[in-house]
């Protein structure tokens, strides 16, 4: 890895050495706190700096601990260096990837963990330390242990209040009737341990609070008029009193009203509710509003954190969601244990005449040592997370994820690359130039952030060639785009387009056309209702998809691929990354994903995943039990998915399969940590007569070692490595290597087999061609 080259920028960063040993240092750098733009510079140089090994930030401390060759020469100078040049404004572009494994973060925050122990701490204390002699003494420790145990007392009156019976009414009753027996240490020490375990869990909540997602990403751009001219910048660079243009398949990046057009909106991501609405001149809008339908331009009014999104996500930032499956049953299980323990007390009583043994059942608990210890491994999950490169949404994408039987992937974009290229334009109409079909096809897919739109827009400027404007233009997802330029009426998109528009086309002409036995995928040019031109592109497959596919087939994963592309390209496409025969469907709109979808979910039987990164995908994204799609999708994909991978690498979609399993494990373990030492202590308790301090000291000791258990995803875990699997290819004739002489075996044709999702939705697979 090549070094960086740095360059001092002009304001200082104040920066302290708190302690330094050969090969490891630890600095205090206070900006860490309150500016995130310079922790992520500052990590991004750590490691890539050959001498360190690894780094460990506590952004709530600000602090950097490093740890490096102890062999290097002059550590505290390179390290001051990179701590100057963060503050840089403009950094120069970082060599390769960034080797995220040496990355570490640390929930320790010493002055929230002191101002959350205080109290439990002196009140153990006390209990410990004031003499019995002292004049008062039940009374005086019978108040200290009502204080610390207030809140449990509030909450379980709470929830009889509402006829409901969960463990805090246990404990409450446990700690009564020790306080009346003169058993003052066992109610007090479980109330430190206790808050201990919490202090440890909303201390790992605080890291993973930075880590949420944003609907807007501020490097998107946009066309924007300002100043009279039009000029495209990024969500970032927006400023109240720009006119903002949105098309269909983004979303509104401001705070505005409509200046014109019209379209037709989705208010999901804000008010949850997935319902249609129309958008027309002089009506207000909301960032994060997704555009589905029409074109708009919107007066921007209110940009960034000033936005309503903006302002949400800084309190979602204060309550990260967390809910899993495992963590309400176990709750229920323990909920149901706490009328039986109850009874179980009663008898021991009745036939032992022993109020020390009858205790015993009360502290049947492990409801709240499981409470504690799983939302601390999905935070500790999830605030790893980014340093492997993905973004869950929540606790409950996380675990699902885990689970997952089948992955079914989009083609273009997600497995090729985001940017085609044009190879090739066959004018079928004569009299016509290339000029003015490219000036068509650039004004028609401007406002359109497609593989295939990018492609045509970048060999137009090539040549010199500028978008128009347009009129009456709309946007069918999976099909193509219709508008009217200069009076004529022009049509974009696939053969399926073309027929719906009752456009005369010979399909099986096509089928034979050089450009589609090349493997190059087509599209087809109307004009005034009679097809002019053909326009072949071909889009690279993904160097990782290969590995990727291999990666998760070793961890028998049925992967599919579909796509709304003719089957040569497709099959071309699935060879080169290692789709098996029967596992690609072609010519597939929207709605015949989502039929497909249902198909493989069996019933609930398997957990189906869908990756893609357009707005046709997120039908299918919404249909799948987890979706997922890459940091440069389209803001429709975006706000759909549960999981993003933000290295727009397919790898992370392994890396973070790798770490849910890697988490469920360490919550099934932490389950067995708490629940057998519980169950033995009351048992030891009802038949041994344990004393009640040995017993807090075992049952909350578990579940201090659980927590403890949960928090090794952020020190321990590593990346799991990815073998290199380069793309399969068969000669170096074609654009994908397949030559056409050699022809695979078709996929599963949806068009040509006239497959229907009727078809499917009733059980019926498409036989192969």
């Amino acid at each position: 890895m090549t070094a960086t080259v740095l360059s001092p920028p002009p304001a200082k960063v104040y920066y302290e050495v708190v302690h330094h040993l050969p090969g490891r240092v630890r600095l205090r750098i206070p900006r860490l706190q309150y500016d995130d733009r310079y922790g992520r510079q500052l990590q991004a140089l750590f490691v890539q700096e050959k001498s360190v090994q690894q780094i460990r930030l506590n952004l709530p401390a600000a602090s950097l601990i490093v740890q490096y060759n102890p062999e290097a020469n002059h550590p505290l100078q390179r390290f001051g260096q990179l701590i100057q040049a963060a503050a840089a404004e403009h950094l120069p572009p970082l060599a390769g990837i960034l080797p995220i494994d040496k990355l570490v973060y640390s929930p320790w925050n010493t002055s929230y963990f002191i101002e959350k122990m205080a109290l439990s701490t002196l009140a153990l204390a006390i209990v410990a330390l004031l003499p019995v002699q002292t004049p008062f003494y039940p009374a005086i420790v019978a108040t200290v242990i009502a204080v610390v145990a207030l809140p449990t007392f509030q909450e379980a009156l709470e929830n009889l209040e509402h006829r409901r019976l969960n463990v805090t009414q246990l404990e409450s009753l446990w700690t009564i009737l020790h306080t009346l027996q003169g058993e003052y240490m066992a109610p007090v020490l479980a109330a430190f341990m206790n808050q201990l375990g919490g202090a440890l869990r909303d201390m790992t909540a605080q890291v993973g609070e930075k880590q949420v997602f944003d609907p807007l990403d501020q490097q998107r751009t946009y066309w924007v008029e300002r100043g009279g001219t039009r000029q495209n910048v990024s969500v970032g660079e927006l400023q109240v009193g720009d006119r903002v243009i949105v098309a269909a398949g983004s979303a509104v990046p401001v705070d505005g009203t409509v200046l014109w057009g019209s379209a037709v909106i989705q208010r999901q991501f804000l008010t949850g509710e997935s319902d249609l609405l129309p958008c027309e001149p002089e009506q207000t809008v909301l960032a994060s509003s997704l555009v589905v339908r029409g074109q708009i331009c919107v007066v921007a009014q209110a940009v960034g954190e000033d936005t309503q999104v903006g302002k949400t996500l800084q309190l979602a930032r204060q309550a990260p969601q967390l809910d899993t499956r495992i963590e309400n049953y176990a709750e229920e299980i323990s909920n149901q244990a706490i009328l039986p323990a109850m009874g179980v007390a009663a008898i021991v009583y009745g036939a032992t005449l022993d109020a020390h043994r009858a205790i015993a059942p009360l502290q049947l608990d492990f409801g709240s040592g499981i409470g504690i210890t799983i939302p601390t491994a999905i935070l500790a999950a999830l605030t790893h997370a980014p340093h492997v490169g993905v973004y869950f949404r929540n606790g409950r994408a996380l675990e699902l994820l885990s689970r997952v039987n089948v992955i079914v992937f989009d083609k273009t974009g997600t497995l090729t690359e985001v940017k085609g290229t044009i190879v090739g334009v066959n004018l079928l109409k004569p009299g016509l130039s290339e000029q003015t079909l490219l000036y068509w096809l650039a004004t028609v897919e401007q406002s359109i952030n497609h593989p295939f739109a990018l492609a045509i827009l970048e060999y137009a400027a090539e040549r010199g060639i500028e978008a128009g404007t347009y009129s009456d233009w709309v946007y069918e997802p999976g099909k193509g785009t219709a508008a009217t330029v200069e009076g004529q009426e022009i049509l974009v998109g696939t053969p399926q387009l073309m027929r719906d528009r009752q456009v005369p086309i010979d399909l099986d002409e096509l089928r034979t056309h050089e450009g589609v036995l090349w493997n190059r995928s087509l599209a087809c040019v109307a004009c005034n209702g009679e097809l002019v031109a053909l326009v072949f592109y071909s889009n690279p497959v993904r160097s990782e998809a290969a590995s990727v596919i291999a990666a998760l087939q070793q961890r028998d994963i049925e992967c599919y691929m579909v796509t709304g592309d003719h089957h040569e390209v497709a099959n071309a496409v699935g060879y080169a990354t290692g789709f098996r025969p029967g596992q690609i469907y072609t010519n597939m709109l929207p709605e015949d994903k989502v039929a497909l979808l249902e198909k493989f979910k069996n019933g609930g039987e398997k957990v189906v995943a869908y990756v893609g990164e357009g707005f046709n995908d997120t039908a299918a994204m919404a249909y799948a039990d987890i979706s997922i799609t890459l940091a440069d999708g389209s803001d429709a994909a975006r706000q759909t998915a549960d999981l993003v991978l933000m290295n727009n690498s397919l790898e992370g979609l392994v890396q973070a399969i790798a770490l849910s399993q890697e988490v469920m494990n360490i919550i099934n373990q932490n389950i067995a940590l708490v629940v057998i030492p519980n169950v033995s202590v009351v048992l030891a308790g009802v038949f041994l007569s344990l004393h009640p301090v040995i017993a807090v000291l075992i049952s909350n000791g578990a579940t201090l070692l659980a927590e403890l258990n949960s928090l090794r995803i952020l020190t321990d875990y590593r990346p799991v490595k990815i073998e290199r699997k380069p793309s399969r290819s068969r000669s170096q004739a074609g654009v994908l290597d397949i030559p056409w002489k050699k022809r695979p075996r078709r996929s599963f044709d949806h068009f040509g087999s006239k497959v229907s999702s009727q078809s499917l939705s009733n059980g019926h697979l498409p036989s192969e061609t």
